[in-house]
């Protein structure tokens, strides 16, 4: 069962009424149409992820959910226009490992792989294997600059902390967190049964940017 205007549409109806009694007048509608589309996408794309990182946590249990945490949200939205998947090791987003994404919201979707705050140790040891020219890093580099599906983004320095450093990984080494993403709005690949396909062929692509990620992980936690 592919995703279909309608786990679209619930998305931007139950954000948009904030309003737990429809909600959950909706609950079941909300599982046909958007729930089991999104943990058959995550089951069709465990092969390949294994593939990538045979101690990867893609399970279907890191599909979030479309209601808030209520101890949090203030006078915030009940609900959200978007839910995601990440699949990676380890739970934690701030400092913790990177992982792979995928969003949909009511209007698009997203997907790439990075971290959401890397932990201090772990941007060092990135900058010590960038300048010692790690192999794994090279592959990563060479992959990043030969693909074309992504695109970089993240907080960098303000000023070049590095400037005597070969020009070409300045980019890399004065950023503060990394992360690949692709937006797109194409319903016509959205609603298609080759979307895992498509999205597991493109994580493939970096499959190099994440290994050397987990290497500078491994190590960096390793000295601790």
């Amino acid at each position: 069962m592919p995703f279909s205007a309608e786990s679209q549409d619930f998305l931007f109806e139950v954000w948009s009424r904030n309003d737990r009694a429809w909600y959950h007048e909706n609950k079941e509608f909300g599982k046909k149409v958007l729930m089991e589309p999104f943990a058959q996408f995550v089951r069709e794309l465990q092969p390949t992820m294994l593939t990538i990182d045979p101690g990867m946590d893609c399970s279907e249990k890191r599909i979030a959910r479309v209601y808030r945490d209520a101890r949090v949200i203030g006078n915030g939205p009940f609900f959200r226009d978007h839910i995601w998947c990440t699949m990676g090791r380890g739970k934690d987003a701030m400092y913790g490992y990177h992982s792979y994404f995928f969003e949909l919201s009511s209007d698009r979707f997203r997907y790439g792989m990075g971290y959401y705050i890397p932990a201090k140790e772990t941007l060092e040891r990135i900058r010590e294997m960038i300048l010692m020219e790690d192999k794994t890093f090279r592959k990563a580099f060479s992959t990043h600059k030969k693909q074309k599906v992504y695109t970089l983004v993240g907080e960098s320095y303000k000023r070049n902390h590095f400037p005597d450093a070969p020009e070409k990984y300045w980019d890399w080494l004065n950023r503060k967190t990394f992360c690949w993403i692709r937006e797109s709005s194409d319903t016509s690949l959205l609603y298609s049964e080759t979307l895992s396909e498509k999205i597991a062929a493109d994580f493939l692509l970096i499959a190099p940017i994440y290994q050397f990620f987990l290497k500078a992980e491994e190590e960096a936690r390793s000295e601790k």
